[in-house]
């Protein structure tokens, strides 16, 4: 119940803005396969853009037998001018994956963004920063605290758009169990279908260094939409 809680206090604050009506929905449904095990997954967005603002809160969760895994996040960025390529950002997440063993984890992650290519079909992006998470942190106290650096590539093709994201996560803070150190992947091909929907291919990868922690990885195949489904069913 207090896992539920903390959940949608984290929903309200990011949702409780002004110009709520400009905000864009996004949504999925589908397959995922983990280890060779399949499994439902859903996904839910809110998007908000502006010449100089980005905010954006996504919900993402699958099941795969007895095993759960849930992942809320939200990043909000700002442009130091409306010409400017330099941005600051923070992100802030709470996930839980049982296949891991993994209770409840907050991570927060703030630093300097740069707009290092931007094309007629795409955009390259890279950021660099400081974060720490923590592990069941209603009742714990002690920190990871991580330098982090990301490279990330939205292209948009004749058929389909595609988007790849990269992510390190260096540990910084004394290893007290075992080396937290990872690395993040992201490959995404979007394939339009008609009237806001769209098919939706997706691998993730959760990639750490110490072979003492067990890495995490999925692949999806879903329908998605842009907007009311209603309004487009």
């Amino acid at each position: 119940m207090k896992n539920f809680l903390v959940l949608t206090i984290f929903i309200t604050a990011c949702y409780a803005k002004s110009d709520s009506t400009k905000w864009v929905q996004y949504g999925r449904i589908g397959t995922v396969s983990v280890d060779s095990t399949n499994g439902g997954f859903g996904f839910f967005r809110l998007n908000r853009q502006t010449d100089i603002t980005y905010k954006d809160l996504r919900l993402f969760a699958y099941g795969i037998k007895n095993q759960s895994f849930v992942y809320l996040r939200y990043k909000s960025s700002e442009k130091y001018g409306n010409k400017s390529k330099f941005y600051r950002y923070t992100i802030t997440s709470v996930r839980k994956n049982t296949r891991v063993d993994m209770n409840v984890q907050y991570h927060y992650n703030q630093g300097i963004g740069y707009f290092a290519k931007r094309y007629q079909s795409g955009l390259i992006n890279i950021e660099i920063g400081h974060g720490f998470d923590m592990s069941d942190y209603l009742n714990a106290t002690r920190k990871t605290s991580y330098i982090k650096g990301g490279a990330f590539w939205d292209h948009d093709a004749k058929w389909f758009s595609s988007k790849l994201e990269f992510e390190h996560f260096q540990q910084i803070s004394e290893v007290v169990e075992s080396n937290l150190s990872r690395n993040q992947y992201i490959f995404e091909i979007i394939a339009p279908y008609k009237r806001g929907l769209y098919f939706n291919f997706n691998i993730e990868v959760e990639d750490f260094l110490s072979p003492d922690q067990t890495d995490a990885s999925s692949m999806s195949f879903a329908i998605g939409w842009k907007g009311n489904i209603m309004d487009i069913l």
